[in-house]
């Protein structure tokens, strides 16, 4: 199919193209090839922000423009087997912290699963990304998400963050390990776990979900109060990439974490290759819950993941 001079499709094949590509989503077949076709095709298929609904009714507005949101978008939610899991751990009243919100599909998730008795605490540091974030938490009229536009970090001060030069579409590339390198780095405020905890008068943590790039061990240095008075779950994403950039290891992360008594659970592709894991030493890049209960069953069985990639979709 030709496409027009500035890359994008002829207006009227784009609808088509968007439904043909959300049909593949929701046979849970190849998804890997659907992901590729997805980042190929998807910023020539909109010329402005397109509207999805999660799995559990959820709107969000998608940048196509944006790695995270368009896979939302085509796909029915960015990391759907992290994203179900992650859904399984929580209950109503609970309070819940997103930690690298981005554009918000786990603050919106966590909003409605734990409802208006409990409360969701996002933290997005970029102007543009937290716009939308707050725009799609207004769409939902969620009373019970506080936002804040700030890192969290080791002290109260002023991050640098930069961008992957290899990946500098993607909003979720932004990090400290970078900002050297990044010809347009941005500065952010930067606030302590500890201190936040404190100022906003929070009786129970239940579970942060935290993606940042390589900076989780400085979240975790300026919230040892926090973590040790509440133990919350963690979903965490352990990329020994972006760590080293900050002079960190996947392992040396977990044994911090082990220190305070954590498990870990390592969600991988199927639930085949789920399970406890002990060492990181190694590892490329995992998402982990890290744990101190045991985990309920419905996050260590009774899952496969062509129905759960299909359960991404039914919101449709």
């Amino acid at each position: 199919m030709a496409s027009s001079d500035n890359g994008l499709w002829p207006a009227p094949v784009r609808p088509l193209a968007r439904a043909v590509l959300r049909l593949w989503a929701r046979t849970g077949w190849k998804t890997a090839t659907r992901y590729a076709t997805v980042e190929r095709l998807a910023p020539k298929l909109a010329t402005e922000m397109m509207k999805t609904r999660l799995p559990d009714g959820s709107v969000m507005k998608c940048d196509f423009t944006d790695i995270v949101p368009r896979q939302i978008y085509f796909g029915g939610l960015f990391e759907p087997i992290e994203s179900y899991l992650f859904l399984k751990l929580l209950e109503p009243g609970m309070t819940v912290f997103d930690i690298g919100a981005n554009c918000g599909q786990y603050t919106l998730l966590a909003a409605h699963a734990i409802g208006p008795n409990g409360s969701v605490h996002g933290f997005e540091p970029l102007p543009y990304t937290f716009e939308v974030l707050s725009e799609n938490v207004r769409l939902n009229n969620l009373d019970n998400v506080i936002l804040n536009q700030a890192a969290l970090w080791k002290e109260n001060s002023h991050l640098t963050l930069g961008r992957d030069p290899d990946k500098m579409a993607s909003s979720g590339q932004w990090s400290a390990g970078y900002a050297t390198i990044d010809p347009a780095p941005v500065v952010v405020p930067a606030i302590r776990l500890d201190d936040y905890v404190r100022d906003h008068a929070i009786t129970r943590l239940d579970m942060i979900k935290i993606d940042i790039e390589g900076s989780e061990p400085f979240v975790l240095e300026g919230g040892q109060e926090t973590i040790a008075r509440f133990k919350p779950m963690f979903l965490m994403e352990l990329n020994r990439r972006t760590l080293g950039l900050m002079n960190w290891t996947p392992q040396r992360l977990f044994l911090e974490l082990k220190r305070y008594g954590y498990r870990a659970f390592d969600v991988g592709p199927s639930l085949r290759r789920s399970g406890e894991r002990t060492d990181f030493e190694g590892i490329k890049f995992a998402n982990v819950i890290f744990h101190m209960k045991d985990l309920p069953a419905a996050v260590t069985s009774g899952w496969d993941r062509r129905g759960v990639k299909r359960w991404a979709c039914s919101g449709w």
